[in-house]
């Protein structure tokens, strides 16, 4: 089976206090922080990290994850599980092709392919996958639009 892996955007992990773990990452690793976001509606919060290649130039990111209430999916995982791993996510060339190689696999992928934003997304329970959640996205050009970035 082939679903159109492109790379590894990201690696995901849920904490209780972003800024008590961060200081882990770009203290010992060295990874920027590239960024923070915020969805109240959903209830977390997250930075992000730029993890170098051996050329300095930034190969993936590194998500951390926290809760923003009792009602998050995030607080919910941290009460079960504890902090550490929460989900990787890969980009594949066609969310549509990758869920259908998923079902010929007897893998049925859940919350989509739906659009979120400017990617269509879906996921892989850890059931199907030996314990570990994945999140598979095709980039779009534009909010609700297919296709990729423009290239150049």
């Amino acid at each position: 089976m082939a679903i159109g892996l492109k790379r590894v955007d990201h690696v995901s992990m849920a904490v209780w206090k972003i800024d008590d773990t961060i200081g882990f990452f770009t203290d010992v690793f060295g990874w920027k922080e590239a960024g923070r976001f915020s969805n109240a509606e959903a209830g977390f919060a997250g930075v992000v990290l730029d993890v170098p290649g051996a050329d300095g130039q930034r190969q993936m990111q590194w998500e951390i994850l926290e809760p923003l209430g009792e009602n998050s999916f995030i607080e919910k995982f941290l009460r079960e599980r504890g902090p550490g791993l929460h989900h990787v996510t890969l980009e594949v060339a066609d969310a549509d092709e990758a869920a259908k190689e998923l079902r010929s696999c007897a893998i049925e992928p859940f919350g989509g392919p739906r659009v979120s934003w400017d990617w269509k997304e879906m996921f892989i329970h850890p059931r199907s996958s030996g314990g570990v959640l994945f999140q598979l996205f095709e980039q779009l050009d534009a909010p609700g639009t297919l296709g990729g970035p423009p290239q150049g």
